[in-house]
Formats: structure tokens, C-alpha cells, sequence
């Protein structure tokens, strides 16, 4: 029987969009409320570490959804009022020429990148994984942008890692805009090849 990592509980999009920006916010949480976790591990027991890391990792999924929708309400405006619209004004023309053969083909009232990429993935399943990645990957960075201004409240740094993280968090912000632009750019790319 043969089987591919997606095929898991968690696959690409749950580990990087999620588990690891959940695992950074659980890791350093303690650290800024002064909560001494190292108390309630009893370290000789391999049956209560086991259970802690498997705790931590479901914790950790789930703490990175909270974090993914709060960094989805913050950033995505930013987002659209700025990198998209400079992008879309680069390349208004095949933008709009894809968009009017989207609205043909499928003529109802929604977002033109959920119908184009629902239409490529039905058609050209092949190319699900590489739009995944693109995914993914805007989703860590937008969570670690946000991350990095948080982890700027740990009592211990001193100036230079706080703005180190501030550098980071720009980074991460430009990182994120470049993969949620490259996922649209290639989606239209592909509903255009298609027709």
C-alpha cells in the first residue's frame, strides 16, 4: 500500500500553517507570564514526556488556528490595500483578461481566485500540491509576522533582538504578500492555460 504525507492528520498545510506557529506561541507564552512549565514535567517518566509532546503538538494545532484567523483579520487588509493592488496595477492586463474568462465560464457572484482555483483543481488535479505549497508557506510567514512583534515583549531581549524581530516581522510580511501573490498569479496562469 502506498501513501503519500498528505494522506497523514497533518499534512504541509496543518504543519506549516498552523502546528508551527502554534508551537513558537506555546513555547514562548510562559516565558512572558513568568510561568515556570519545567515544574509540571516529570522528566523520567517516557510515558509523561510522550504524552506532553503529543499534547504539545495538538495544543499547538489548535492554538494555530486561533492565531492563523487573528493574523487573517489583522494583515489580509493590509495585504490587499497595498502589495496585491500594486501587483494587480504590474499586471492589470492579464489580471483582467483572466478575470473576464473567469466570469464567463463561471458566472456566479463570488471571488474571482476561490472560482478560478476551485475550476484548476477540478480539472488539473496534478497541480493541487504546488498550489498547496504556495499556501502554506503565506500562511506561516503571515503568522510569523505577527509572532515576531509578539515575541518582542519577552522580558530577556534586549534592544538588539527586539529589533532584530521587528526586521523579521517586515520579512515576513513581504514573504507572505510574495506567496499569496505567486498562489493567485498561478492559479490565473492555469485557468488561463486550461481555456
Amino acid at each position: 500500500m502506498s501513501f503519500k504525507p498528505g494522506d497523514l492528520f497533518f499534512g504541509l498545510m496543518e504543519f506549516l500553517a498552523f502546528i508551527v506557529p502554534g508551537f513558537i506561541l506555546c513555547i514562548t507564552l510562559p516565558f512572558i507570564l513568568h510561568y515556570p512549565v519545567k515544574d509540571y514535567i516529570e522528566e523520567t517518566n517516557d510515558t509523561v514526556i510522550t504524552f506532553f509532546w503529543v499534547s504539545l503538538v495538538l495544543i499547538s494545532y489548535i492554538t494555530g488556528h486561533f492565531l492563523h484567523h487573528i493574523c487573517a483579520l489583522v494583515l489580509n487588509p493590509v495585504y490587499k490595500k497595498t502589495y496585491l493592488k500594486w501587483k494587480i496595477g504590474k499586471h492589470i492586463e492579464f489580471v483582467t483578461k483572466v478575470e473576464s474568462q473567469i466570469d464567463q465560464k463561471i458566472p456566479l457572484h463570488s471571488d474571482h481566485l476561490k472560482k478560478a482555483e476551485a475550476y484548476v483543481k477540478i480539472n488539473t488535479p496534478v497541480i493541487i500540491p504546488e498550489l498547496e505549497k504556495h499556501e502554506a508557506n503565506s500562511k506561516l510567514f503571515r503568522s510569523l509576522c505577527l509572532l515576531s512583534l509578539y515575541l518582542c515583549f519577552l522580558p530577556c531581549l534586549n534592544w538588539y533582538g527586539r529589533s532584530a524581530l521587528l526586521i523579521i516581522s517586515f520579512l515576513s510580511f513581504s514573504k507572505f504578500a510574495n506567496e499569496r501573490w505567486n498562489h493567485r498569479y498561478l492559479v490565473y496562469q492555469y485557468f488561463n492555460l486550461i481555456n
